[in-house]
């Protein structure tokens, strides 16, 4: 296995072109297996420095070992083939998983891709400690060869492999295993369940929906709910059974943060005009009266094609800002902002962004309120106001331009001249003395 192992790595960077030509094919493995015998030694030395504390647990001494895994890892790819060998534990002890565990860490660093052939002949070791690593790393080795042999796993294997595999095509993020992953919501095992719901958000498998709707109605276990709308979220677009899941769960079941999630999915999950979505959202909408979860409702609404739910709410948050009891309250003013950013009514969002700014005393809503500011002013390419925002924030230059990565109007801002020279002073002024 040594040898071979060896020769999978070594082959491909052992020969250049001009060289194939002259060798007979028939030749080729004996001079690769010399070739890797001859460098074992230099590689053998500069791995055995940190084979001790490689036997260490990483889950007592994980900030240490990480930098121990990296230096390891810029040892390169001579490394690889010792490195898959400590995979194969030579006794059942602590030292040993430990040592498989983080020479897999390091594997993990150095493109497990190039090295799927030495994976696979892993996989059939008699040692459960070697399969399992080598599932996890044909997770971090997304290629066509590796999602089929953990497709073939899937179907060939239960416990804790069986949740490995699913857990290593979540990182492939492939839809090749979806029907076969899709049944196994019927097992009575909730870690399997928790694994396959994971697996099909990543993969946004919306293909098996229908099955998942199913499931949910029989899913007796409230803590993988969560997971049930983060699939329907994730990989389920405009579909009646889905949306009427989602309805289904708002009540006793979910709690205020998974009552808001599914508001925010319905917007996508449900279909246009769809009657039931907007029977439910709208008594949840005169239930909520001016709460941040009422916003969500009436953005909801109105991506579904319902518009009212936008016109009741501003209505209700315009009559309360009118009462003299109410006139200074920010929290009503972030509402309303929150709303009017989401409908692209940027200059009037900008005005209530001011006043929260004017009447909030607490650093995480003038904070918010500035954000939004920002926002507006970069929507309505108001380049004076915008710096002006930026320079009242408080915000650092990092912060500042983190706002463009989810945001392409943003980014677009971020790039403008007057921006630019804005925040290069601004860098300048924040530098230290």
């Amino acid at each position: 296995m040594r040898v071979l192992l060896s020769l999978a790595i070594a082959l491909p960077a052992t020969f250049g072109a001009p060289l194939l030509a002259q060798v007979k094919l028939t030749e080729l493995a004996n001079i690769a297996r010399g070739r890797a015998e001859r460098a074992r030694p230099a590689a053998e030395k500069a791995l055995a420095p940190f084979l001790t504390d490689l036997k260490l647990s990483y889950r007592a001494n994980h900030q240490f070992l990480d930098k121990r895994i990296a230096d390891a890892a810029e040892l390169g790819d001579s490394v690889v083939p010792l490195l898959l060998e400590k995979l194969e534990p030579k006794q059942a002890s602590e030292a040993a998983r430990n040592l498989a565990g983080n020479c897999r860490r390091v594997l993990e660093r150095l493109d497990p891709a190039s090295f799927v052939d030495a994976l696979a002949e892993l996989l059939d070791s008699r040692y459960e400690v070697t399969r399992r690593e080598a599932i996890r790393l044909l997770g971090y080795a997304v290629t066509p060869q590796a999602e089929r042999l953990l497709v073939d796993r899937l179907g060939n294997s239960a416990g804790q492999d069986q949740l490995l595999v699913l857990g290593a095509l979540r990182r492939h993020r492939s839809k090749a295993a979806a029907q076969q992953a899709v049944g196994l919501l019927g097992s009575t095992d909730r870690s399997l369940r928790t694994e396959v719901l994971d697996y099909l958000t990543a993969a946004e498998a919306g293909e098996v929906a229908d099955t998942v709707v199913q499931a949910l109605s029989n899913e007796q276990e409230d803590r993988l709910l969560t997971r049930y709308i983060q699939y329907f979220a994730a990989a389920v677009k405009r579909h009646d059974g889905a949306a009427r899941a989602l309805l289904g769960l708002l009540g006793e079941r979910v709690d205020w943060q998974d009552t808001r999630q599914i508001v925010r999915a319905l917007a996508t999950v449900a279909p246009e005009d769809h009657d039931p979505t907007k029977t439910r959202l709208h008594r949840l909408l005169e239930d909520e009266k001016t709460s941040s979860l009422a916003v969500e409702t009436a953005i909801t609404l109105r991506a579904i094609g319902d518009r009212q739910g936008v016109t009741r709410l501003k209505r209700t948050l315009d009559d309360a800002l009118r009462r003299p009891q109410r006139k200074r309250e920010a929290a009503l003013y972030q509402q309303r902002a929150s709303l009017l950013f989401a409908i692209g009514d940027y200059s009037d969002a900008a005005d209530d962004y001011e006043k929260i700014i004017e009447y909030s005393g607490g650093v995480s809503l003038t904070r918010f309120a500035y954000v939004g500011l920002i926002r507006c002013e970069a929507h309505r390419r108001r380049w004076s106001q915008l710096t002006k925002a930026m320079r009242n924030s408080g915000m650092t230059v990092a912060e500042l331009e983190a706002l463009g990565l989810d945001d392409p109007v943003m980014q677009t801002a971020l790039q403008h001249d007057r921006v630019k020279s804005a925040l290069k002073k601004l860098r300048k002024a924040q530098a230290p003395k």
